[in-house]
């Protein structure tokens, strides 16, 4: 389990045992009722509210602080990774050299023929072997080569390959999400950040699964997941028989 896991965890148990708490607190008090007298009663209801209230408050405070904390780490781990792409789509072969591949799509297909092995500090496949082709993960000596390659991936359409930023998978996960309700089209990564194009056409850049719930809310309903209305055939006037 990761820290963003960890912590979202701890603060939902916390949160299910102070509303367990509170639960048992209630039923207590009905069940008092009936052997307390009505001042008494009224002095526990009251103690009750007020302590609920600040439960509620803290908890709320916590979650805050817990979301800038993993927004923070988030943020540091993407600027870790600011110099690093992911090629997909590249078939693995034992025998060949993955820089050396990677240079060679560069020269053929971005027409890149400028950049060499010393422009990169690693390149390697990422994660376990499985039945498709892992990511090729290049990390570039400098910010300046990589954002050059990343302006140069369209020429790569067709191919079978893509280029994409190598993101946290908080904001993968943002992604997707945010792919699946506003269009595939209309997101996209630019500097570690998702930049999505909603329904009034502008353009709004997010980084947080915060902000992804705020947009949604904003604009619950997105063009791109609107059913085109199917187009109604013309009547086709008959010639009378002659």
């Amino acid at each position: 389990m990761d820290l963003y896991s960890k912590l979202s965890s701890c603060v939902e148990e916390l949160s299910s045992t102070v509303a367990s708490r509170m639960t048992q607190y209630e039923e207590d008090l009905k069940n008092a009722s009936g052997d307390a007298s009505h001042k008494t009663i009224a002095s526990l209801s009251k103690d009750f509210f007020e302590f609920k209230t600040l439960v509620w408050k803290t908890l709320s405070s916590l979650k805050s602080q817990m979301e800038l904390l993993v927004v923070g780490l988030d943020r540091h781990e993407m600027a870790s990774r600011g110099k690093v792409l992911l090629l997909h789509g590249l078939p693995e072969d034992k025998e060949a050299n993955p820089g050396a591949s990677f240079l060679g799509i560069l020269s053929k297909r971005l027409e890149m023929k400028d950049i060499s092995a010393k422009d990169l500090t690693a390149c390697h496949r990422l994660g376990s072997n499985t039945s498709k082709p892992r990511p090729l993960l290049v990390r570039f000596e400098s910010r300046i080569v990589r954002n050059e390659v990343w302006r140069n991936k369209t020429r790569l359409k067709g191919t079978g390959l893509t280029l994409s930023e190598f993101l946290t998978k908080p904001r993968h996960e943002v992604f997707m999400n945010a792919r699946k309700h506003f269009g595939m089209n209309k997101c996209w990564t630019s500097e570690g950040r998702i930049v999505i194009q909603v329904s009034d056409g502008s353009r709004k850049r997010i980084e947080s699964a915060s902000e992804y719930r705020e947009l949604v809310a904003r604009f619950p309903v997105a063009e791109s997941s609107a059913v085109p209305a199917k187009p109604i055939p013309e009547k086709r006037s008959r010639k009378p028989a002659k």
